[in-house]
């Protein structure tokens, strides 16, 4: 593996990796998601208000603030684009690849860590969370960051690592909450169940520094619970965690086995190797349940035995894949730290198993070449599909002057429309709305208008806005009631 170790492969796999990233990242927003955090990070930087998280469309996308301050001190120095929009996640990933190649360096040697790394960087999906303006390129930077430091820590008890460490849970949970703790503090237990590693856990002083790292969050919900009577954060309760443990959310809902599925499409080509290397798990675990019988002791012991590396990534993969298995709610983004574990697994396994240079070889040049044909070619093909948003709201722009209000049915959930347009969105039921002004209303809407007699004039007749996320298209003309 030779090839593996020189600087200039390191060096061309990053800018080959970094173009990927960046090519075609001023395409147009993605619908929901995305369009909502560009409004909420607008409205941050020209209101001047780090609280208030509002943006017409907006309400089911609210987070916590990191992101959303981030990214509205970089609209502040360089403008509000889509660009700019999508660079700190291209960083977050960036930086998430470069750590996993620490990782498997510092576990395995260097030659799994490049592996690993390219695994991660030339993967089917987890690179396009850097071309997308999600809050998820953040948290599993800040969860990978956790880990890799707490690996540190227990192997080489680094003060370094141990301020990474919580650092990282500090900015994790302003990130996104519950989530880094769910992972980091799940991996710190299980530790605590091991001889050699219970006292390096508690040295890492949790009940002084996990307080002081939970500040920042609690002091945002304490001043947010203050400027809206709690509304936000009991809301957040409910939506991201209650509802999301025992109801599926946007429609996204499978049985338990659903991201196992995911990981073979999501890690395409190496998925490749992902069969064989869970055939040699059954037949291990096969075997030691032959020749052990399966009682609490013994399981006691295996814990104790099995080597720190080993134990250190199956607890990360537990906290980071199996837990969410067993959630109502499927969102592909839920088990992203799992990736650059599995990752640092694959190459390992490929390396002590399957080291065969010529087949390796092969499959990380059809990777690289997967990859920049996604982002050169199959990524701008798609973002056809994301041009009618734009195209209406310059018509909009056209006929109406800045700042005009206009109602319009929340049911359309089009954050995109809001960011491309220079006007006031209030959301109501048009039918039932007895004000004056100007609407938005679907063909559906306008029957009912006509029927029941109302007074209008069409300024635009049924401009098509295609809502590729619900495979929907919306007719929508803008009329002026009077």
């Amino acid at each position: 593996m030779e090839f593996l170790t020189k600087n200039k492969s390191k060096f061309l796999l990053f800018l080959l990796l970094l173009f990927a990233l960046l090519y075609g990242n001023n395409s147009p927003l993605y619908d929901q998601d995305e369009a909502a955090y560009m409004g909420f990070s607008k409205s941050i930087m020209t209101s001047g208000d780090f609280l208030k998280m509002d943006f017409p469309f907006s309400k089911p996308h609210r987070k916590p603030p990191l992101h959303f301050w981030l990214t509205s001190i970089q609209f502040y120095l360089f403008g509000a684009n889509e660009f700019v929009l999508r660079l700190l996640p291209t960083i977050y990933i960036l930086c998430t690849v470069f750590l996993t190649y620490l990782l498997g360096k510092r576990l395995f040697g260097d030659a799994n860590g490049i592996l690993g790394a390219m695994i991660l960087g030339f993967s089917l999906y987890f690179p396009l969370n850097g071309k997308i303006a999600l809050v998820d390129s953040l948290l599993v930077f800040c969860e990978t960051l956790g880990f890799v430091s707490l690996v540190y820590w227990i192997l080489e008890r680094s003060s370094t690592a141990k301020f990474l460490f919580w650092l990282s849970i500090s900015l994790g949970t302003l990130a996104k909450g519950p989530p880094i703790l769910i992972f980091l503090g799940g991996i710190c237990f299980v530790l605590l169940f091991r001889k050699d590693t219970r006292s390096l856990v508690w040295s890492l002083h949790p009940f002084v520094y996990l307080p002081v790292t939970l500040l920042p969050f609690s002091l945002w919900v304490f001043f947010v619970w203050k400027s809206t009577n709690g509304e936000l954060i009991q809301w957040m309760w409910e939506w991201y965690v209650l509802r999301r443990a025992t109801n599926p959310v946007f429609g996204q809902s499978g049985p338990p086995g659903t991201y196992f599925i995911l990981f073979f499409i999501g890690l395409f080509p190496w998925s490749y190797y992902l069969f064989g290397f869970w055939i040699r798990i059954f037949k291990n675990s096969k075997e030691w349940i032959k020749s052990n019988t399966v009682t609490l002791k013994n399981i006691w012991q295996a814990i104790q035995t099995v080597e720190i590396k080993i134990f250190l990534l199956g607890a990360g993969l537990f906290f980071s894949w199996i837990f969410y298995e067993f959630l109502a709610s499927k969102l592909p983004s839920y088990p992203l730290a799992a990736y650059p574990i599995l990752s640092i697994i694959l190459a390992n396994y490929i390396l002590k198993f399957k080291n065969d240079k010529k087949t390796i070889r092969i499959f990380m040049m059809a990777s690289v070449l997967i990859s920049l044909t996604i982002s050169i070619f199959l990524l701008p093909y798609l973002n056809k599909f994301r041009e009618d948003t734009q195209s209406f709201s310059k018509d909009l722009n056209t006929l109406l002057p800045i700042h005009t209000n206009v109602f319009v049915n929340k049911n359309l959930a089009l954050p995109s429309l809001a960011v491309y347009s220079h006007l006031e969105f209030t959301e109501t039921d048009p039918i039932f709305n007895p004000e004056k002004g100007y609407y938005l209303i679907t063909d559906e809407e306008l029957l009912v208008w006509q029927t029941l007699g109302y007074s209008y004039q069409v300024l635009l007749n049924k401009k098509s806005i295609f809502a590729y996320d619900r495979n929907k298209t919306f007719h929508l003309s803008l009329v002026r009631k009077d």
